[in-house]
């Protein structure tokens, strides 16, 4: 595995290929700088098949050198690994947004290293990557109900903030602290008749019912410490820390709302419903090794539970506000 590690700390620098010696990755090439890493994947032949970078650079920092690397066409689905001294969650939502798959802290050893690059691996490994898609860019006018992926595929939107792919939302879910747990609140969202919207769409207009919905979902809860991710199915699955999430069901008819002020359209300019049903918060799971399974697993039965009871009672009626258990 080859991998690119980006630090200014000499010490980290000197540090690091002994560690991941020891780790047994040996092939490790280093930059002191975003600007030198960027030059590096540039001009290196072959491509790395992971990197690290350390948030905290001057000039340029690791999130905005992530973001950077992202925009390059051969290091959009490429394993990144951000390096940190910070306990600020609010550091590591943004280096996820930016579209970061794991981090590892500072301190580090030989275990935490190899632990997260065996993760990183089996990533590059798998060959079912989610879709990217980007409503921007995608052409109009497709075959409704023809797509180049299933409607249970976690399909990834291009170009919505905080919107990260389920394989970094669950890594960086596993790795919370205790602390944070505390802090942190799960809930899923879920597309109404998703199935009746996926074959009378085009690949265009589903992705941009999906986009749609995060934005959404980002206006009403409104702070940096929000990320989410399509699930497939239309469900997106979003973590909060902090106190920002307004009060459940208040949050489904602000979201709606949202929706509803967007005007969705459809190619020929007709209107495209878009409904959403909001499962109610839940913390996540104490154990390391259980907890995205059956957090996730937790709040999507949730947001079913919220959509059956919604698609029980008649249609003239507004959303109920029980709660969804």
């Amino acid at each position: 595995m080859k991998i690119l590690a980006v630090d200014d700390d000499p010490f980290i620098r000197e540090l690091l290929p002994v560690v991941f010696r020891e780790a047994d990755y040996p092939h490790l090439t280093l930059a002191d700088s975003g600007a030198a890493a960027l030059e590096l994947l540039a001009t290196t032949k072959e491509q790395f098949d992971c990197l690290l970078l350390d948030i905290e650079m001057p000039e340029m920092d690791g999130i905005t050198l992530c973001r950077h690397i992202r925009a390059l066409d051969a290091y959009q689905d490429t394993p990144i690994l951000m390096v940190t001294s910070r306990s600020d969650a609010t550091a590591i939502e943004r280096a996820f947004a930016a579209g970061a798959n794991d981090y590892v802290t500072k301190p580090f050893d030989v275990k935490d290293i190899a632990t997260r690059v065996h993760i990183a691996e089996r990533m590059l490994e798998n060959t079912q990557r989610a879709p990217r898609l980007d409503p921007h860019q995608l052409p109009t006018g497709g075959e409704p109900g023809t797509h180049e992926f299933e409607l249970t595929d976690p399909v990834h939107i291009g170009r919505v903030e905080q919107l990260v792919l389920p394989f970094s939302l669950g890594n960086y879910l596993s790795q919370l602290s205790r602390q944070h747990i505390d802090m942190c609140q799960v809930f899923a969202t879920k597309i109404e008749h998703i199935d009746e919207l996926f074959a009378t769409c085009n690949t265009r207009e589903f992705a941009r019912a999906i986009a749609a919905s995060a934005e959404a979902v980002a206006r009403v809860v409104d702070c940096p410490q929000l990320l989410m991710t399509h699930n497939g199915s239309g469900t997106l699955l979003c973590i909060v820390t902090g106190d920002s999430l307004p009060a459940w069901p208040e949050i489904e008819i602000l979201v709606q709302g949202e929706l509803d002020a967007m005007d969705l359209r459809h190619d020929d300019n007709s209107p495209m419903s878009v409904m959403l049903s909001v499962g109610g918060p839940i913390q996540p799971n104490a154990s390391r090794t259980q907890r995205v399974r059956k957090t996730f697993d937790r709040a999507i039965r949730r947001v079913t539970t919220r959509q059956k009871v919604k698609l029980d009672s008649s249609p003239s009626q507004k959303p109920s506000v029980s709660a969804a258990h």
